[in-house]
């Protein structure tokens, strides 16, 4: 596998950030397609995060029914200068507008499953990968991001994780008075053409790349 808080945000940022849709909810579901950018070169630290293309699998659940399910397989590596509390946080949203929380209420034999699929003996568990994150690649840990299968045909989907900076920044809502805490946060985008909403297998997947926002 490949291997402070901030001053508050500039104005105009700010406003890209906050004009509607933007931390609000538009038609009862939340929108994620404009972010603040973070900078060029952050003043926090920042953890390597190598991934691969999500993949389907398939898992029986007790009653023997097949259910299935998408990994994102990944390697963190701390390069930062200190050890590091890693404590990845995901969430999955799609272009038919649903947002999904990973890796959560993840039967375990799905994780059995994909451990088996994957032969990786170096391979946690999401709960397991939690912890202090040594220096050195030495010490870098491999886990995965799972979440089940989509309820609709799905072309194009975005993978959001945090937990791989401390870069974060605050912003005042307009109109609020609240105060909101952004965080620098992964953008894995993926294409998956063809219509396999019932059942993946042999389903497309094209990488399109990695941006990094505040969300």
């Amino acid at each position: 596998m490949p291997r402070s808080r901030l001053s508050l945000v500039s104005g105009l940022a700010a406003l890209a950030l906050l004009a509607p849709p933007a931390l609000g909810q538009q038609a009862g579901r939340p929108d994620v397609g404009t972010f603040a950018t973070p900078r060029t070169a952050s003043p926090s630290w920042t953890l390597e995060f190598d991934y691969e293309s999500p993949r389907p699998i398939a898992v029986k659940d007790l009653a023997g029914n097949t259910r299935w399910y998408w990994y994102l397989p990944y390697e963190v590596t701390n390069n930062s200068g200190g050890d590091r509390l890693f404590v990845p946080n995901a969430s999955v949203f799609t272009d038919a507008g649903d947002l999904m929380d990973a890796n959560v209420d993840i039967p375990p034999a799905v994780f059995r499953a994909i451990a088996e699929e994957l032969g990786n003996d170096l391979l946690e568990a999401p709960s397991q990968v939690v912890g202090e994150l040594l220096q050195g690649p030495d010490y870098a840990r491999e886990s995965v991001i799972i979440w089940p299968h989509f309820d609709a045909d799905v072309d194009e989907f975005t993978v959001f994780v945090t937990g791989l900076s401390g870069e974060t920044a605050s912003i005042e809502v307009p109109g609020s008075g609240e105060t909101e805490l952004l965080r620098r946060t992964a953008a894995l985008k993926f294409g998956t053409p063809g219509d396999r909403a019932l059942n993946p297998q042999g389903q497309p997947v094209v990488d399109l790349g990695r941006d990094d926002v505040m969300r």
